[in-house]
């Protein structure tokens, strides 16, 4: 099973979010959650992806392992970085209930 941590924001995390034009209020008090291998931990830290920040968020947010206010963060921030979430997740649903 992967491993779910909690790191802090790093300065250059807030400046790659914000680089759209677009921007987002990043609150470095709220850890960032991270899904990573727990075979390879050490190197996936050190080459961190959207991907696995948004599925660290998504597991956090399932399973209740923050804060309430923290959640309402990550799933506004989730909605930031990939607006197409909740399409992509009723596709699956749709796939699954044929």
């Amino acid at each position: 099973m992967n491993q779910l941590i909690f790191l802090p924001v790093p300065e250059n995390f807030k400046k790659q979010i914000n680089s759209s034009g677009d921007a987002f209020p990043v609150d470095p008090a709220i850890p960032i959650p991270v899904e990573i291998p727990q075979e390879n931990a050490q190197t996936c830290i050190a080459n961190l992806s959207m991907d696995m920040i948004i599925h660290g968020m998504l597991r956090a947010i399932e399973e209740r392992q923050v804060k309430k206010e923290w959640i309402d963060y990550y799933s506004n921030f989730i909605l930031f970085l990939c607006p197409e979430i909740l399409e992509i997740c009723q596709d699956e649903i749709s796939k699954k209930n044929f």
